[in-house]
């Protein structure tokens, strides 16, 4: 599919989006309450431009101890019902406190945003959420904490409070991050709690998250060798 469209892939920083997307398609309006036997799986592309294009302001995330992104037995899968359940607190943090983002932290525990995974990067340590059911394990945070192991930094996954995170991330040149498909790196300068503004480090972009994001860019642009043999070529 891609070769067929190698045409409209606009270069670097630009991209073409890739999304598989598999529905049911059985022909009984009583399988809404049962798994559909029959399925069809078809693959969205768009050519993207670049996430910091007009020179982005760091992201303002919300951080909600309340709400959930998602049911939890379902955080791990990539279903479009997830998505679409955190878009109402989104809208309503957008317009409330000019929030881009939730990161939902059900009874004090750090979990993830609507659509990104959360990176909290202290000196050269790099601290997510440990792996479970309840959120997304996504490529690009994968991929993101093995370029940073490769760069002699140290990956801890681990449970992470909401009064921890204030708390280190009240220190200078502490740096937080969301990490996603689209997003690949982005830096987060605000987090908004309780009414109060709490500015991340420095509140701008932090330099280890645009070192990352570049390394990351650099493997999928083929400027950088791919040591993790993450990118196939199909002949």
């Amino acid at each position: 599919i891609v070769s067929q469209y190698s045409n409209d892939i606009p270069e670097p920083p630009g991209s073409m989006y890739i999304r598989p997307t598999h529905i049911g398609t059985e022909a009984a309006i009583g399988k809404a309450a049962a798994p559909s036997i029959n399925s069809m799986l078809y693959v969205l592309i768009s050519p993207v431009g670049d996430y910091f294009a007009g020179g982005a302001k760091p992201l303002r995330v919300l951080l909600d101890e309340t709400g959930m992104r998602c049911a939890p037995h379902m955080g791990m899968i990539k279903s479009g019902g997830n998505y679409a359940s955190a878009l109402g607190p989104i809208i309503a943090a957008k317009n409330d406190v000019q929030a881009d983002q939730i990161l939902f932290c059900p009874n004090g525990d750090v979990q993830e945003t609507g659509a990104a995974n959360f990176l909290l990067i202290d000196g050269n340590e790099i601290i997510t959420k440990a792996l479970d059911s309840s959120f997304l394990h996504g490529v690009t945070r994968s991929s993101i904490l093995t370029l940073a192991a490769d760069l002699g930094m140290k990956v801890t996954e681990t449970q992470l409070s909401v009064e921890e995170l204030l708390q280190r991330a009240a220190k200078p040149g502490v740096e937080a991050a969301l990490s996603g498909t689209a997003a690949v790196l982005t830096s987060v300068g605000t987090l908004i709690h309780n009414d109060k503004e709490h500015t991340v480090g420095s509140g701008e972009h932090g330099p280890i998250t645009q070192k990352l994001r570049q390394a990351l860019n650099d493997i999928q642009w083929g400027k950088a060798p791919d040591t993790h043999n993450w990118l196939t070529r199909v002949k």
